[in-house]
């Protein structure tokens, strides 16, 4: 997700910088829904655990 923010992806022969200007704005779409899936799974987590008896 790293190197789709920048606009950049992995190949065999390295990064490489990604001409599809389309395809850059997708990936950046995808990655931003990772990453917030992510903290509302771990925020939701959080809570569950100070919610259980210790």
């Amino acid at each position: 997700m790293r190197l789709a923010a920048r606009g950049r992806r992995e190949t065999d022969g390295g990064e490489e910088a990604i001409g599809d200007p389309v395809l850059v704005r997708t990936l950046r779409r995808q990655a931003r829904e990772v990453h917030v899936e992510s903290l509302l799974v771990g925020a939701a987590l959080t809570g569950l655990a100070l919610l259980l008896p210790g």
